[in-house]
């Protein structure tokens, strides 16, 4: 990525949204009812979101505690894992990651990019922006393309990074990530849990929160609704949808979401190639059910963001 490395933005009568073709076609920002929703590193990019003198002397990841985690929204496959050609190895990701997607289309409101051919999965990755005139919605349409001469087996995943530095000291009990549930569901899987986890709290039948708390860990929910929101201090809240198929198999032990949560650490994290965590951030991933794919077959991953000034109605059952 160069200083002069285009940020591609979009705008609509209710939000604006920027995207980095340039670093993984990923949406870095959406400002909408009154606030950022996207967590982006300010050690890589400034306010104006040109990238700092510290981005250009970045040194090539060597395992993902040097991973360059720029922030934002992207598009990654599952399921993730290092002990066997069928997991994706990263991030860091010289490709899908962090590699420069080609800009296909653009208008004011809507951007389709493409990714290089990833050797290591075998895919090439569109995504696809879209962003309404008429109504708070961005559609976040992923498309991943069996590149190769041979069958692989993926699901698309994607990674929304949400800043939660701001919900420091606040006690709305509306506040965390909702997520919505059915009679399918189960306990949630712990996946991760080097300093405590999320936990989700089952609030009603149909729903449950996950409270931003001060933990560094992960969890994977299956037998949800297919939606999830982020709610802010205020009541401000990004919903995010996408189809779900019961009985379908899912990455890490039947997750449709998984909700990874950090805050900062002075000291590394074991387990995860000496990380620390330097953001307050929560993780809202959504998946599609792993998916058999010949060669030149394509899987489609939608989820469609909406942004509302209150929060979901199941807060209140």
């Amino acid at each position: 990525m160069t200083s002069s490395e285009p940020v591609v933005r979009l705008a609509a009568p209710w939000g604006e949204a920027a995207v980095l073709p340039g670093r993984g076609g990923r949406i870095i920002s959406l400002r909408a009812a009154g606030r950022e929703w996207l967590w982006r590193n300010p050690e890589l990019l400034d306010a104006s979101l040109a990238i700092t003198p510290a981005a250009r002397r970045l040194p090539a990841p060597t395992g993902f505690a040097s991973w360059a985690n720029w922030g934002g929204d992207k598009t990654w496959p599952a399921p993730q894992g290092w002990s066997s050609a069928q997991e994706w190895a990263g991030p860091p990701d010289p490709v899908l990651d962090a590699g420069a997607y080609t800009v296909l289309e653009r208008d004011d409101l809507r951007l389709r990019m493409r990714s290089g051919d990833d050797p290591r999965t075998g895919l090439a990755v569109t995504r696809t922006v879209t962003m309404s005139a008429a109504e708070a919605v961005l559609v976040v349409d992923s498309e991943l393309e069996n590149v190769t001469d041979h069958p692989v087996r993926w699901a698309a995943w994607t990674v929304s990074q949400f800043e939660t530095e701001s919900f420091r000291g606040h006690d709305d009990p509306r506040c965390g990530v909702w997520v919505g549930l059915t009679d399918r569901h189960l306990a949630p899987v712990t996946l991760f849990a080097p300093d405590g986890a999320p936990v989700l709290e089952r609030v009603s039948l149909s729903a449950g929160r996950v409270p931003v708390r001060d933990v560094v860990g992960k969890i994977g929910i299956g037998g949800t609704a297919g939606w999830l929101a982020v709610t802010a201090p205020g009541g401000a809240t990004l919903t995010q949808r996408f189809d779900v198929r019961p009985g379908a198999p899912y990455p890490d032990e039947g997750s449709e979401i998984a909700i990874w949560m950090q805050y900062p650490k002075e000291e590394e994290l074991a387990g995860l190639e000496g990380l620390r965590p330097t953001a307050r951030l929560v993780e809202a991933e959504t998946m599609s059910p792993l998916t058999s794919l010949a060669p030149g077959e394509v899987l489609r991953h939608r989820v469609t963001w909406s942004v509302t000034d209150v929060p979901p109605p199941v807060a209140g059952e």
